[in-house]
């Protein structure tokens, strides 16, 4: 090891000392943001308007370069590294040096930009769902697995969203709604259960 290390150029063990410990907290990283654990929130701005209206295409660039923010730690984490590891593959291929740094920047700039795209899509559908799930509020639908009295448990809902036919898990604060009866949200729980109750028949005698 200590022989490949003594080999190196100057600038080749520049590149190493960024590339490996920037690799680590990349891993580290990419781990916190897929559980939700990371308390940086720099890439993007948190203010969403959650009236609906979500272009979930895969082609709102414009709405993702009005969000990005290249300077947080996540970004220049994600930079450094890619930067290192390009440098070092530009430099083993004797590339002149003005030539190996202007790639090793472009390939961290280009790294940064699509992992950013990535979770800027996942952060997107994520929220495009939950207006879906809120937009149930107000609307009938059908016990589809019956719904336990008083939130002892939960049941399965089905109802009607955008015109496509959902299921929800679903709790009652008042007696048990057994499958086929008609029920109506009356708001969302818990995050993603749908408090509802029971639509009494209309009497027409």
């Amino acid at each position: 090891m200590s022989e490949w290390w003594d080999g190196l150029l100057t600038l080749e063990k520049v590149f190493v000392a960024l590339a490996l410990p920037f690799s680590l907290l990349t891993i580290t990283q990419l781990i916190l943001e897929l559980f939700g654990l990371s308390g940086d929130h720099g890439m993007f701005d948190q203010d969403v308007d959650h009236g609906g209206g979500f272009d979930i295409s895969g082609h709102d660039m414009g709405g993702f370069f009005g969000h990005f923010t290249f300077f947080s730690v996540r970004n220049l984490i994600y930079f450094l590294m890619m930067f290192g590891w390009t440098g070092l593959a530009c430099s083993k291929l004797d590339a002149p040096v003005w030539l190996t740094i202007f790639v090793a920047v472009a390939s961290g700039l280009f790294t940064t930009i699509i992992i950013g795209w990535i979770f800027y899509t996942f952060s997107r559908l994520t929220e495009s769902g939950t207006v879906k799930i809120g937009s149930a509020i107000g609307q009938v639908g059908t016990v589809y697995i019956t719904v336990p009295e008083k939130r002892s448990g939960t049941g399965v809902i089905q109802i009607v969203m955008q015109g496509v036919t959902q299921e929800l898990n679903a709790m009652t604060d008042g007696e048990e709604l057994p499958a086929t009866k008609s029920v109506k949200v009356s708001e969302i729980i818990s995050g993603n259960i749908a408090l509802v109750s029971r639509i009494n028949p209309i009497n027409t005698e």
